[in-house]
């Protein structure tokens, strides 16, 4: 086994979920002996999380002052095969140390005193200033806030998040869509920033495009099959589904197009649009430009000090419930704490306590905040 191999094999602790409650005779009634411990974790461990516990790259796990019988029931369920899959062969260290061995060595980790704090970040965390912030790139085409004074181009303003990150901004991120400077602007953003700044534009008050627009009319009658998924007026209530309402009508028209001629792919819009001349097309482009945007129904996210507050009913030391293993979350590696907890909202870990609170880990960027807020507190 590679030093390498052999050191994340102790990514044991999962430093970002709450444990299963602890079995009879999970841990040993004799106290470690660190000594031992400390030489195992010399030849073992060291190469990823050294001999202070600190992960010497970002995202490994430290486990300095870590609560023991976590670290122990961590491993445990590896052996049960619950998280293979984030650590590859990590389980073969199981098969190299005995109980005796294994104890040693995690009680040495325990017994170190908590790492100091090297996170240069504030705890704060803003869903709407941070999409504020992330999507100036978007200013000079979308305009500031997402509503742009030009012909042409699509306002974001007021869009559902769940579109913009799952469809827009992922279309164009992967290079799937002719648009090279809305590519460049992506280039480099992270899921977490893509619903950064998709919850930004959904919280913005949406305006009708500037500019005349036509006699609306004449399109309603071939917008039938439009309005199954969009609404009746271009303001559907689909999470997924784009609002059409008060939108570009030179915009309009060219996606529509797009989607009829299957330069964009979209199999239900291919369909709908199946027959549809270009002139008619354009009438209704006319039609949903000329109604009127609405604010759509959506909560953001609840602010992270306040999700912090329930992640410490598990993970705080005083937690009324003894029973429950959880580990320390002050001072962990942030990257790491991003990695178990997506990992954990997708079902790539098991934890029935850590799956009943997944919900709320929906946006990647909730996920970042809570990471960012632990990562910048102080080891205890």
């Amino acid at each position: 086994m590679n030093k390498y191999v052999a050191g994340i094999s102790l990514l044991l602790a999962l430093l970002a979920g709450c444990s299963e409650k602890q079995g009879s005779g999970a841990t040993s009634e004799s106290p470690p002996d660190i000594a031992a411990g400390k030489a195992l974790a010399q030849t073992k461990c060291a190469g990823c999380h050294g001999m202070d516990g600190r992960g010497v790259k970002d995202g490994i796990p430290n486990l300095a002052a870590q609560v023991e019988s976590y670290l122990l029931k961590a491993i445990q369920t590896y052996d049960h095969g619950k998280r293979v899959g984030s650590s590859g062969d990590a389980m073969n260290i199981t098969k190299e140390l005995n109980p005796d061995q294994l104890r040693n060595v995690l009680g040495y980790y325990a017994s170190l005193q908590p790492l100091p704090n090297l996170a240069n970040m504030s705890a704060q965390y803003s869903y709407y200033d941070r999409g504020e912030e992330l999507s100036k790139p978007c200013a000079p085409c979308h305009g500031i806030g997402g509503n742009p004074s030009s012909a042409g181009l699509p306002r974001l303003a007021g869009q559902h998040p769940q579109y913009l990150i799952k469809t827009a901004t992922r279309i164009y991120q992967d290079g799937a869509s002719s648009m090279p400077p809305m590519h460049e602007a992506l280039t480099g953003l992270s899921q977490a920033d893509l619903s950064n700044i998709a919850i930004y534009f959904a919280l913005n008050k949406p305006q009708p495009a500037p500019g005349k627009t036509g006699n609306p009319y004449e399109g309603k009658q071939f917008a039938n099959e439009c309005i199954k998924c969009h609404g009746a007026t271009g303001s559907g209530d689909e999470s997924g589904t784009p609002n059409l309402a008060g939108q570009d009508v030179k915009y309009l028209s060219v996606m529509i197009k797009a989607y009829r001629d299957k330069v964009r792919e979209h199999g239900p819009m291919h369909k709908a649009l199946s027959g549809l001349k270009d002139r008619e097309i354009e009438k209704v482009a006319v039609f949903f430009a000329a109604e009127q945007p609405t604010q759509i129904a959506f909560t953001p996210p609840e602010p992270i000090v306040d999700l912090a507050q329930k992640c410490d009913r598990c993970h705080s030391l005083a937690s009324p419930n003894p029973e429950m293993l959880a580990p320390k979350l002050n001072g962990q590696n942030r990257n790491y704490l991003i990695k178990a907890m997506t990992a954990y909202r997708n079902g790539d870990r098991e934890s029935s306590a850590m799956h009943k609170v997944s919900s709320i880990l929906y946006f990647d960027a909730t996920i970042e905040g809570i990471a960012t807020y632990y990562s910048a507190q102080a080891a205890k």
